[in-house]
């Protein structure tokens, strides 16, 4: 049963900012959601309260900084969210980890576990250097995969002795051990622990491209017949039960429908067949967690894809005039870039917009969105750049328009049809090859390129 739990903290160096608590919805298609949000006030105070039913992992996030830790339900946590370390570059663009202090209640709570554990682990790794570099560290492993179980013997927590295990056994995994070991120690017959990120960062390592592996084998004709022709996702679980790590029904079905996350964007099956099998688990599955993950890779596939309608927006340009993408796509394609003030490859690629404009205006609207953090700071930039004559406006929207649009750097490019679909999802940038996209749009003369498909995606 959930149950409440409640983060009082202090950030400071974030006042009148706003605070996120996020979770992995799934560690396979790595989906994050949202549990609860807040405003940090003036002083720098804040308080998220959500529900819980197990221990789980979950990262506070502001802005472009996250810290993360354990929340175990019915608990309480008074926490310091520290300021950014400014003696390292941190790039505007990309999120950065900050330190999260923790007031401590209990030496058996889960952070104070992980923390002491994680320090005698890196002792360990720091003491027995010499032994990973000669190849030979197995017994040490051992030695120090028991001395933890007799320290924390006292301990009566599921989370934390998994914790201890697969530290340990991602570890071992990097030192070569045999699969039939790993497996044997690790795998079989122990429950999946699907929520536990120690034990998914080492199941999702352990079975790494196993269905594309098994496709280009010899005997693979059989799994890529299942998949390709007859989209049967019995069919490829019969195929499956042939390999000696996957006889157990619930490792099976989870390691194929991993297999058909990763083969969406790596080429070995079709696409139309793999969306086809992921809606025949959801439907078919006796794994309720397994039907959650099969419908969170579907939306991750329909999400930002070309042919895909692009999430609604209206925002305001700087005289406050709203400005809605149902207007700015009824008579033209739109090539949309997300920015900041702060980023200088933003600003450096935006110079070629004129010339771009000036070419392919009539039938191009060309739109840079900002996301600085206040519109005052939005109605500088326009000022200083009063030569810029394209349509410029400023995202209201907190992270709403970011999580649309999955902006996970800056700056992001996106080309919209007059129909509101993406035409190109990520668009190519102005340094690269959106002048020819542009073109084949506009002034179609002959064969067309394939320009849903970005080379790099």
């Amino acid at each position: 049963m959930a149950q409440h739990v409640i983060i009082k903290g202090s950030a400071e160096a974030y006042k009148s900012e706003e605070i996120g608590l996020w979770v992995h919805s799934d560690y396979i298609s790595n989906i994050e959601k949202q549990l609860t949000f807040s405003a940090i006030d003036s002083i720098g105070n804040f308080t998220l309260e959500c529900s819980s039913g197990e221990i789980q992992y979950i990262t506070l996030k502001i802005g472009k900084y996250i810290a993360s830790m354990y929340i175990e339900p019915n608990e309480s946590y008074d926490v310091i969210v520290m300021p950014p370390d400014s003696a390292t570059y941190q790039n505007p663009n990309l999120e950065h980890d900050v330190k999260l202090s923790i007031k401590q209640k209990s030496k058996t709570e889960i952070n104070s576990l992980t923390l002491d554990y994680d320090k005698r682990f890196d002792d360990f790794l720091s003491v027995e250097y010499r032994s990973f570099v000669a190849r030979s560290p197995q017994s040490k492993i051992d030695s120090f995969k028991l001395a933890m179980h007799n320290f924390y013997s006292t301990v009566k927590n599921s989370y934390f002795e998994a914790y201890i295990n697969y530290t340990i056994a991602a570890l071992e995994e990097k030192t070569k051990v045999s699969e039939k070991k790993l497996f044997a120690n690790y795998l079989n017959g122990k429950p999946v622990i699907y929520n536990h990120p120690e034990y998914m960062n080492f199941f999702n390592t352990f079975y790494k491209e196993k269905i594309q592996s098994i496709a280009y084998s010899k005997s693979g004709s059989d799994i890529i017949f299942q998949i390709n022709n007859r989209g049967s996702f019995s069919g490829a679980m019969d195929v499956l039960k042939r390999e000696k790590y996957l006889l157990n029904d619930t490792i099976r079905e989870l390691v194929l429908l991993k297999g058909l996350y990763e083969s969406y964007y790596d080429g070995t099956f079709k696409k139309g067949s793999i969306t086809a099998m992921l809606e025949q688990l959801t439907a078919e599955s006796k794994i309720a967690e397994h039907q959650r993950i099969a419908r969170n890779c579907l939306n991750s596939f329909s999400k930002l894809q070309p042919g895909i309608a692009a999430p609604y927006f209206e925002l305001p340009d700087k005289t406050g005039m709203t400005h809605s993408l149902d207007e700015l796509r009824s008579k033209k394609y739109i090539y949309m870039v997300f920015f900041d003030d702060a980023c200088t490859s933003c600003l450096q690629q935006m110079k070629v917009f004129p010339a771009l404009k000036k070419e392919y205006g009539a039938r191009v609207e060309f739109v840079s969105i900002s996301v600085d953090k206040t519109m005052q700071d939005f109605k500088d930039f326009c000022l200083k750049n009063t030569k810029s004559d394209w349509l410029f406006l400023y995202d209201n929207s907190g992270t709403k328009l970011k999580n649309n649009y999955e902006i996970k750097s800056l700056p992001a490019y996106f080309l919209i049809g007059p129909d509101g679909k993406f035409v190109q999802v990520p668009a190519e940038s102005p340094d690269t090859d959106i002048d020819r996209v542009l073109y084949d749009l506009t002034k179609p003369k002959g064969k067309r390129h394939d320009i849903g498909n970005k080379k790099n995606r």
